[in-house]
């Protein structure tokens, strides 16, 4: 056993962590998922996009929303179901939200890594940054999930992450229609860096009606990027928005 492992399975033995769908003790070495859930996560990622037929993470089909704010592509790992929050695909988000547990945060990473690489290969043109999320939530939370998905996907390729919004959103977007969300939204850019000949990928937790993604990929277009990606966990929206 080598020091890291050593370090990680004293680590796992002082706080074993849980399945965060069905709550049960992991073993060592397993991410998030109990094999149960785990084989439940598996079969939501084979759901299929209605546009080109193949599996969600192997497509980057947008919507013609997202695609009349710049955003070229959006890779994305499975569909998230409003009708069933109970299920462990839609509790990996929750934690990735609220927990702040390094094995869900490598999972999400793994999965969103491998729904990029099918579309891309990012390489020293991509930089990676993120929709931010509300100061109140940061604050309630300890943590800006999707700044650090974004840092540790960053990472994994070898690329740079730039810090390039901030939110000043001051209502949580959930109980929120389509417009009542657009009106909602208030980012502001950190950065006038010139982005030209640089290929932009934002990185969002999930992404419902493409409000946030939306906004982001407005501003963000001013700094003179060559393309825009949106990168998500999972989506909510219909194919045909």
């Amino acid at each position: 056993m080598n020091l890291k492992v050593g370090i990680d399975y004293l680590l796992y033995l002082l706080s074993v962590p849980k399945c965060v769908g069905c709550n049960e003790k992991l073993d060592f070495g397993e991410k998030a998922f109990c094999p149960k859930c785990s084989a439940d996560f598996e079969e939501i990622k084979t759901r299929n996009c209605s546009k080109c037929a193949k599996v969600l993470s192997e497509c980057s089909c947008t919507t013609h929303f997202l695609s009349t704010h710049f955003i070229k592509g959006v890779f994305k790992c499975y569909r998230y179901d409003v009708r069933d929050e109970n299920r462990p695909a839609n509790a990996l988000i929750y934690s990735l939200k609220r927990d702040n547990r390094d094995d869900v945060l490598q999972k999400c990473t793994d999965e969103l890594c491998k729904a990029i690489q099918n579309s891309i290969t990012p390489d020293e043109s991509f930089i990676i940054t993120n929709v931010p999320r509300r100061r109140k939530a940061v604050i309630e939370y300890g943590i800006d999930h999707s700044a650090l998905l974004a840092k540790s996907l960053a990472k994994r390729f070898n690329i740079q992450y730039l810090n390039l919004l901030e939110s000043k959103t001051k209502r949580e977007q959930k109980t929120l229609n389509f417009e009542e969300r657009l009106k909602n939204i208030e980012f502001e850019l950190l950065s006038n860096a010139s982005l030209k000949g640089k290929n932009v990928i934002i990185v969002d937790d999930i992404i419902t009606t493409g409000a946030s993604l939306s906004v982001a990929s407005s501003l963000i277009r001013s700094l003179g990027p060559k393309n825009i990606y949106g990168a998500s966990l999972a989506i909510a929206y219909k194919d045909d928005m």
